[in-house]
């Protein structure tokens, strides 16, 4: 392979380097999202490959906002069947890709949520039971074991949005 440039007036010579004989490590260690692009090319030792790439994303994810992050995970997404990685690459977005529905706020908000719709449709069934048999609103909030100035909320509400 050509490793010198020669015109007129100058000469370039350079050395070709194999990414392979390079430490991922030295790589690894940088703070630049390019650098650590690159070392899914490098020789990884001894090490789990699993683990280096894994190391990688983490790393990218860390140092990079969401576009550069995307934009890097394409760059290592096809770098990695260079060193045929596709598997190793495939499970680590997986291991960094947040199951919304897992997270503990979601889960909170869920709760809430459901809560808040019992609650609503304790209403509108003890608002319905009211009107329907005539029943006075002392009965229904002690039966249904609701505040009072909820249910008169509610119904409050009700007659606004019909109006």
């Amino acid at each position: 392979m050509q490793h010198t440039i020669e015109g007129d007036n100058f000469r370039y010579r350079y050395d070709i380097i194999d990414m392979r004989d390079i430490s991922c490590m030295s790589l690894l260690e940088s703070n630049d999202p390019s650098a650590i692009v690159l070392s899914i090319l490098c020789d990884f030792e001894d090490m789990n490959k699993q683990e280096v790439v894994n190391t990688i994303l983490i790393k990218l994810r860390k140092l990079c906002d969401d576009r550069e992050y995307a934009n890097h995970l394409r760059m290592v997404s096809v770098l990695s069947t260079n060193r045929k990685l596709e598997k190793e690459f495939e499970k680590g977005v997986e291991m960094l890709t947040v199951e919304i529905e897992k997270t503990p706020l979601y889960m909170i908000g869920e709760k809430r949520g459901e809560k808040r719709g019992e609650k609503m449709a304790a209403l509108k069934y003890a608002m319905t039971v009211m009107q329907r048999y005539k029943i006075p609103i002392d009965d229904i909030v002690k039966d249904f074991n609701i505040k009072k100035e909820e249910l008169l909320a509610y119904m409050n509400k009700r007659v606004c949005e019909e109006n």
